[in-house]
Order: structure tokens, then sequence, then C-alpha cells
């Protein structure tokens, strides 16, 4: 039986790696723009109005201050400008406006908006349930919550890019610094797996590739409790990407052991080139579904 386990990727290793979290992405939450002085202007103006209970100007203030960036605007003006929609009776407006943070920004507070009660005349849409159920996948996907972890220091660099042929959606890609390298880099993420110990779990996401010398792909690890004790693993090596393809979805199946403490995951370049990777989502799944990856033998 294969076994490959990255040592650089142990449970430690993570957790340090957790204590420097990387801020590169948060850019990403104004679009790549400054705001001016006028959309400042406007914003205060729609909070003084929100406050007095004048929700429909407050909502149309908003507006007038997005469009001083040509539609885009900071996350939280956003997600109060929805607000504003709501009071006002006008659900079209306040799911456009928490669609927004939520399909670009990967908006994840999924406790604060099912208990913001400006929302409750939502939750009756059909749209309100859709809408949650993205905001709460999005916790793994999360700007703030991504590490970064290579095998060769700054040979790889990790960010966020729109996509013009997949609607301006958001992805991240990693791409190497030279076009010939023996290296790997990865994006990845961790967190302690309560909702699926002893169930059956599937991740899927989408991938691209450009030029890539060795291969792109997902990659899943689940821990026990004797650190750096692993379970079961899957780095898709034996389906990855190679070389340049377009979006292609990938999914791994593995058990997720009662003893298990932390599921580890993420996606890696292996070799130079570039790759993209999007829509990454956690279910739990039949046992009828067929495993991809093995168990560890200890």
């Amino acid at each position: 039986m294969r076994k490959h386990i990255d040592n650089s990727l142990n449970l430690i290793t993570v957790k340090k790696l957790f204590s420097a979290l990387i801020g590169f992405l948060t850019t990403f939450l104004m679009c790549g723009q400054t705001a001016s002085p006028e959309y400042y202007t406007f914003i205060k103006k729609a909070d003084s109005l929100y406050k007095i209970k004048d929700y429909k100007n407050s909502a149309l203030t908003y507006s007038s201050a997005f469009k001083t960036l040509g539609g885009k605007g900071k996350v939280k003006d956003r997600y109060n400008a929805a607000r504003s929609w709501a009071l006002a009776n006008t659900p079209d407006s306040a799911f456009y406006n928490l669609h927004r943070i939520a399909d670009r920004t990967f908006y994840s507070d999924y406790v604060r908006i099912t208990n913001e009660e400006d929302f409750n005349s939502l939750h009756k849409d059909k749209r309100w349930n859709s809408l949650l159920t993205l905001i709460k996948q999005n916790k793994y996907f999360n700007v703030t919550m991504w590490l970064k972890s290579e095998t060769k220091g700054n040979s790889y660099t990790i960010k966020l890019q729109k996509d013009s042929l997949r609607d301006g959606k958001l992805s991240a890609t990693i791409q190497s610094v030279k076009k010939k390298f023996n290296g790997q880099g990865t994006f990845l993420q961790f967190f302690e797996p309560e909702e699926y110990l002893g169930k059956r779990i599937r991740l899927t996401g989408n991938i691209k590739s450009k030029d890539v010398t060795g291969w792109a792909s997902f990659w899943l690890r689940i821990d026990g409790p004797d650190t750096p004790k692993t379970l079961s693993f899957d780095d898709m090596r034996d389906r990855a990407l190679k070389g340049t393809s377009d979006w292609k979805k990938f999914e791994i199946v593995l058990d997720v052991p009662k003893q298990a403490t932390n599921l580890v995951f993420g996606a890696l370049l292996n070799g130079a080139g570039q790759m993209w990777f999007n829509d990454l989502n956690f279910e739990i799944v039949d046992i009828s579904v067929p495993l991809t990856g093995q168990k560890i033998k200890q």
C-alpha cells in the first residue's frame, strides 16, 4: 500500500502556521479598489438614515455609495445595505447584496446572519436556505483561514483571481515563481471534525491547470489523537491534473473514524506551473460511495 504523507504538513507544523495567518487576500474585500471620500460620505449618510429607521432611503444611499466604485463596496457596507433593503420590504435587493458578499468574498459568518433580526422577513423566502447553505460552506474557503506551506521557501505565489469565464467568480491560484522547479506548494486549512465523526465524507471542488510539470490536486488527511498519527489520506496523485487543462470537478472520499481529532485539507501544486481551484465543499455520503483514499497502517 502506498503511503505518502508530507511531514512538512503534520499537525504540529499546521498549528505553528495557524499563529501566522496570511493576510494577503484581504484586499479583495474591496475588490482591489480604494474607496473615495465620496464613498464614505454616502456610507455615513446611509448609516444615519438607518438609525432613524428611514430604511428605503438608507438602502438607496448605500447603492449610491457603491456606484462611486463602479458597483463595488466593502463587505460590511453590503451587509448593512442588505439590512436596510430587508427592512424596506425589498427582498430582491437584500438577497442581491447578501449574495454579492457570499459569492465574491466567501462571507462565512453563519452565526451572525442567522441571528440578524433585520433579516427575519427573508426567512420564509425560498432563497434564504440556499443562501445559508452557501455561507455555511464558505467556512471551508474563508480567506482568513487559509495557510500557505511549501517545501522550498518563496517558490510559489498564492492569491485570489477573478475568472472572466466563470461569471467573474473568485478562485484561488497557486503559481510557481520559476518555469522549471522541483518543489511543492500548498494552500491548506484544518478544523475539528465533530459533525463528521464515524461518517464517510466527500470533499469536492474544481481545478484547472496551466503548464504543470508535476501535478495539481486537492488533498485530504484525517488525523488521530496521537500527533502526527494519520488515520487516512488522499492526495489524488493517481488522478491529478497535469500539463494544461480546463476546469474539472474532483472528489475525495474518506471515512472519518470516531477517534479522529483533526481534518486537514487543501490544494497542492507539485513542480512548476499554475493551478486554480474553487467551489470547495464537504458533505456526508452513504457508505455505498466508494472510498478514494486509503487507511494508513500504523
